[in-house]
């Protein structure tokens, strides 16, 4: 990881502003952040853990460029590759360790802000600050609660609906058994068996 400064720094300063995490934030405000070190501009090379799962920061992130992946336990739960994206924000927003380890999977921009770093700020920007940012994330947090109910919804009809076409599969495959069965306890073959096998016997 490295901070990114300079040049690069201006061209990825005028992309935060786009963002709409910053939409209540003028040029200004965002300079008062990076100066103080509330904001900082990062550089996460392919491969490299941006956040790891069960540590507790009060940092959270926004992919600028790149792409990343989210694993929880061990298994993939989603992928980064949309700038704008914010992760990492649950950890300071309800005080616990990090839900979930996120990797760099090509080299990544990204734009920390450390809340740990806005006690710092001066009165009453602080206060000014968390209204704004608070406000913000709230709105990211619903988007995502609501596409995730309704991935969720989804889900729950596909599973209906597989569970019902197999119950029809299984009760067509258990016609068809019995079906068979009867067929062959129909099949009188003694007489025939018997008449083959004492052809086979004579001798001639």
């Amino acid at each position: 990881m490295e901070q990114v400064d300079g040049a690069d720094a201006g061209i990825l300063l005028g992309l935060m502003q786009k963002l709409p995490l910053w939409a209540d934030f003028i040029a200004e405000d965002l300079d008062l952040l990076m100066r103080t070190g509330a904001v900082r501009l990062l550089c996460f090379a392919s491969g490299e853990t941006i956040i790891e799962e069960g540590n507790y920061e009060k940092t959270f992130f926004v992919l600028l460029r790149g792409m990343a992946r989210v694993v929880r336990g061990g298994r993939l739960v989603a992928d980064l590759d949309a700038p704008g994206t914010i992760f990492g924000e649950m950890s300071f927003v309800l005080g616990k360790g990090r839900t979930a380890t996120v990797m760099a999977d090509t080299p990544c921009h990204c734009l920390a802000v450390d809340m740990g770093y806005v006690d710092f700020l001066p009165s009453p920007e602080r206060e000014d600050f968390l209204i704004r940012i608070f406000r913000r994330l709230a709105t990211v947090v619903a988007g995502r609660l609501g596409s995730a109910n309704a991935r969720k919804a989804a889900l729950m009809t596909a599973i209906r609906e597989r569970r019902e076409a197999l119950a029809a599969h299984i009760a067509a495959e258990r016609a068809a058994l019995s079906d068979l069965r009867r067929e062959l306890a129909g099949l009188d073959t003694a007489d025939d068996e018997d008449v083959l096998r004492q052809l086979l016997n004579r001798q001639f």
